[in-house]
């Protein structure tokens, strides 16, 4: 009976760069021993290759998607460019709350990476809804600085009020930081101070570009903290006036959804899930009807996924092709508050491990699937220092993984879903913290008495599910990528 284990690494990028590069041999002994020893592969991990537009750095939810899919899935980006070029996205029954009340409230982040908004798809979205009949525009635009390069949200700012003078009766309204709006932790009261300020329910000085520009140069957290501003002459959200939440994914946007839809009607370019009730969704995603669960399924198999709860439904709503239900067995750990982690860089790991390892030790499991979220998290801070030791710790727990694997009869195979620690400082040796274009390593540790067999040196994610299958002793589907390896 073949046991496999999958194992993601969130965030960690390969690059051979020596300057702020927390993904090293140095830093990750372990893992880096093991891959000169046995061979890895280099797989692409952001553009095309995992159906995002071409440049697009990759991100937590395309990696995980096309691991899943065994192939390669169109982005939402795609999508809604897509609708907005035939001009198919104007037609949608949803924009009539919004031609009923007379005006229509965009916010959402005015980002260049695309991984939970674009300022593209919020002039997309305001030119269709004029387009669609709503008279009035009011953009209240959240800046980024944590997917996007920190320090250039006065470039992206400009950029989308550039192209906002072409929208007849639009004009711009609150202006804030991510931080406030992009909360996941559950802290309802850090989302209303967000919401509070949309409303105009706290006290909002008239944005300037120079007090942005400021705060970015005073502050280590850059635009992502901006206080809530409001343009001159710019209005607030009253009562019952519709609002579009641009993000591109839910999960950064559920809890911004579920405050203003206590007064407003709200409307999203995704569906948010977890019960959260909006008026309408332009662009539901159906969920993939083939994929790696459904292979595992089929073979009479059920798979143990383990995460940190900010990276859970990686590993289970967006690896089983948007359906957390298709396939396999939750282990969710609770995650340290995003506050906490520049003091404990750790975060969830050791119980990460202890999960894993006690799955892998359990007679009759065949199949585990985890991430460990700690180069990502922490690589968004942009502190090599941090992120060496994220690294360490990560690889201690690789070691005891891999340990646990050998003993117990398992192969063991450890990718990434894209890059980011492996760039935490620019060539200045200032902070990066973002996202990257960087392929990521995978490697693999056959189980005792098997011998690897690579098929390539270099590769994509989508191939990494034909590959977990084959280690299963599963033949993989004719349509999936072709494996990286056969395991012997």
């Amino acid at each position: 009976m073949k046991k496999a284990c999958l194992l993601i690494l969130d965030g960690v990028g390969y690059s051979t760069r020596e300057n702020g590069n927390a993904v090293t041999a140095e830093t990750l002994p372990a893992m880096f021993a093991h891959m000169k020893r046995e061979g890895f592969c280099i797989l692409e991990a952001a553009s095309e290759a995992v159906g995002l537009e071409p440049g697009q750095v990759g991100n937590s939810e395309a990696g995980h998607l096309t691991i899943g899919a065994g192939t390669v899935v169109p982005c939402m980006t795609r999508r809604i460019c897509d609708t907005f070029a035939d001009g198919s996205w104007r037609d949608d029954d949803g924009w009539s709350v919004a031609r009923e009340a007379g005006i229509l409230h965009l916010t959402g982040l005015a980002s260049d990476a695309g991984v939970h908004g674009l300022y593209r798809t919020i002039v997309q979205a305001a030119k269709t809804a004029r387009a669609a009949g709503v008279r009035r525009i009011v953009v209240h635009p959240v800046l980024d600085g944590v997917d996007s390069l920190k320090g250039s949200a006065p470039q992206v700012l400009g950029e989308l009020r550039g192209e906002l003078e072409a929208v007849d009766n639009c004009e711009l309204g609150v202006i804030f930081g991510r931080k406030w709006f992009c909360d996941r932790g559950g802290k309802l009261d850090v989302t209303r101070i967000a919401v509070d300020a949309l409303k105009g329910r706290t006290t909002l000085e008239t944005y300037h570009d120079s007090q942005l520009e400021k705060h970015i140069a005073g502050e280590n957290t850059g635009e992502m903290s901006f206080p809530a501003h409001i343009f001159a002459g710019g209005p607030t959200i009253g009562d019952g006036e519709p609002v579009l939440i641009t993000s591109h994914r839910a999960d950064r946007a559920r809890q911004t959804a579920t405050v203003l839809s206590e007064t407003q009607p709200v409307l999203m370019l995704v569906d948010p899930g977890q019960g959260i009730e909006v008026r309408h969704v332009f662009f539901p995603q159906a969920p993939l009807t083939r994929g790696l669960a459904h292979e595992i399924k089929g073979a009479g198999l059920t798979s143990v996924r383990i995460a940190e709860k900010c990276k859970f439904p990686h590993v289970t709503f967006f690896l089983n092709g948007f359906d957390a239900g298709t396939e396999g067995d939750g282990h969710c750990i609770p995650s340290i508050p995003e506050a906490e982690i520049a003091t404990n860089p750790s975060m969830s790991l050791p119980e990460i491990t202890d999960e894993i390892i006690k799955h892998l030790e359990s007679d009759g499991q065949r199949a585990v699937i985890a991430n460990l979220a700690n180069l990502d998290q922490v690589g968004h801070l942009g502190r090599l220092d941090l992120a060496t030791q994220a690294a360490r710790a990560v690889d201690a727990a690789f070691t005891r993984i891999a340990d646990a694997a050998q003993k117990n009869g398992w192969t063991l195979m450890v990718t990434a879903d894209h890059g980011n620690a492996e760039l935490v400082e620019d060539e200045a040796g200032g902070p990066f913290g973002s996202h990257t274009q960087a392929p990521v390593p995978f490697l693999i540790q056959a189980a005792p008495g098997q011998t690897i067999h690579w098929n390539a040196e270099r590769g994509s994610l989508a191939q990494v599910a034909s590959t977990y299958l084959k280690a299963l002793g599963l033949e993989p589907p004719q349509w999936m990528e072709p494996p990286l390896a056969i395991i012997k």
